[in-house]
Order: structure tokens, then sequence, then C-alpha cells
């Protein structure tokens, strides 16, 4: 091979390690802000649901109703008992979303850390205590496991 084709052969590989180099750099650019993105939408579609899960206390009846749960669930009638513990299920929906998609590491730890106080707060009380018991296991194994650790 002449000189000048091991020269242009020499500089052809240079440029084309320095090519690859660009190259996954910008892969983990674009990993990165899909990442970010991806935990931007997750955050933004919890609080969608909570949200929407929050609409049963903009009415006075429920407001009374969840109200009078947290201070003694005993006193709801059947029909308040099963409308608080609906609202009950669509928290723990909403909480075991959170955790689910925090877990997989599309929320960010400080995100998902303040939701999960407040869930925490509400999961102490008698009403969500006692739906628990009876609808634990309809949620997943993970998530189970968790709640009935804390």
């Amino acid at each position: 091979m002449s000189k000048k084709l091991q020269d242009f052969a020499l500089v052809a590989e240079i440029v084309g390690a320095i090519a690859v180099v660009i190259s996954l750099i910008f892969v983990g650019l674009s990993v990165r802000q899909n990442t970010d993105a991806v935990q931007v939408a997750n955050h933004q579609a919890l609080v969608a649901m909570d949200s929407e899960k929050n609409t049963w206390l903009r009415g006075p009846e429920f407001a009374a109703v969840y109200e009078t749960a947290r201070n003694d669930f005993s006193e709801l009638s059947g029909i308040e008992r099963r409308q608080y513990l609906t609202f009950v299920a669509d928290t723990l929906n909403a909480w075991e979303f959170a955790f689910i998609t925090h877990n997989n590491g599309a929320i960010a730890d400080n995100i998902y850390n303040g939701w999960d106080g407040f869930y925490k707060s509400e999961f102490q009380t008698e009403g969500f205590q006692y739906f628990w018991a009876r609808q634990g296991k309809g949620f997943s194994p993970a998530f189970f496991e968790y709640l009935n650790s804390l």
C-alpha cells in the first residue's frame, strides 16, 4: 500500500472513531431527554389522576362524608361508606401508579417522595385501613408488600 493511501486510511479511522464518539454522546443526550420527558409525562398523569379523584371533594356532600370518615369511619351510613371506599380505591390506584412508575425509574425521587408522603398520611386513617384489609390483595404484589410494611 502506498504511503498516501496508508495516511488516508489512518485519517479515515480517526475521523470514524470521532464520529462514533459524537454519535454516542448524541444518543446519551437523547436518552436523557427522553427519560426526562417520560418522568414529566408520568407526573402529569399522576396529577390528572389526583385531580379527577379530588372532584369528589369539591362537592359539599362528599366533602362532609370525607371529613366524617377521617374522624369516625363507623359514623358513615351504608351509602356514604360505599362512596368513601370508592374514593379510597381511586386514591390507592393513583398511589400504586406512582409507586410502580417510580420503581421503574419513570418518576423522579423528589416528585415521588411528595406524593408518597401524602398517601401515607391518608393510609393511616381508619377508612383506608378498612378498605386495605378487605381489598389489598387486588393490587400488585410489590405495592401490597410495600403498604403492608407501613
